[in-house]
């Protein structure tokens, strides 16, 4: 199917900004604190989480990502939205730094438990679809995987549990909340992710993240021009 029309929708304005500069986007609009970037037919749109003047950082995490993808919907013709970012693999996986993931099967959160009942436990996890990119995968000798969200840079035990029990390959912090928000908008939704850091591994995680990151997100401006470029051809 081809995508005429596609939002990509970030948390991190330094993820972001090699992307904005291939497609040669500019400012469009901005629905505080998202911005919003487009080229020139707004076939491409490129919408940021924003800052957070009080703590004088990228805004990040769920609550964000729900925001800007449900600003995004309102005010935007799309018709496909792309969750795009960082995230952490898991080493005993095979996963390399750098390894780019296409999403695959539903997008799940690791940490809204939820034991009222058996709908209220399975809204907890979301569940959300996303569209079947296999055959864009192995065109682009790009990896697929399983996502899932959760609102901190650590981890505890019950969510590592949870996490392999949906048999994740990446865990991130915003692509369930988009999926979601797309849910509701019955849109196309996807993600990709690339790996700076390890689950699993014994390391200093925030070290690692930001060590590899200026590598991480050359391989994910490099993969999700290819992949807009299948898409809309």
């Amino acid at each position: 199917m081809r995508y005429s029309k596609i939002a990509i929708i970030m948390a991190m304005k330094q993820e972001a900004l090699p992307i904005i500069d291939h497609f040669g986007l500019k400012k469009d609009s901005t629905f505080y604190p998202i911005e919003v970037y487009a080229n020139s037919d707004k076939s491409i749109i490129l919408s940021l989480n924003g800052h957070s003047k009080r703590y004088n950082i990228d805004n990040i995490g769920t609550q964000a990502a729900a925001i800007n993808a449900f600003s995004v919907l309102n005010n935007y013709d799309v018709d496909l939205v792309i969750n795009c970012g960082t995230g952490g693999g898991f080493f005993e996986q095979g996963t390399k730094i750098g390894d780019v993931f296409i999403a695959k099967g539903e997008i799940n959160f690791h940490n809204r438990l939820i034991s009222i009942s058996n709908n209220y436990q399975n809204y907890g996890l979301g569940k959300s679809p996303c569209l079947d990119l296999s055959q864009i995968a192995e065109v682009l000798d790009l990896k697929q995987g399983i996502i899932s969200s959760g609102d901190s840079f650590d981890l505890n035990d019950s969510e590592l549990e949870l996490m392999k029990a949906n048999q994740t390959n990446i865990k991130e912090m915003e692509a369930a909340s988009v999926a979601w928000v797309c849910s509701l908008f019955d849109m196309d939704f996807t993600a990709v992710k690339v790996i700076t850091d390890f689950v699993d591994k014994p390391a200093d995680t925030s070290e690692d993240f930001i060590s590899n990151f200026n590598l991480a997100v050359e391989k994910l401006k490099n993969a999700i021009v290819r992949i807009v470029k299948y898409l809309q051809n």
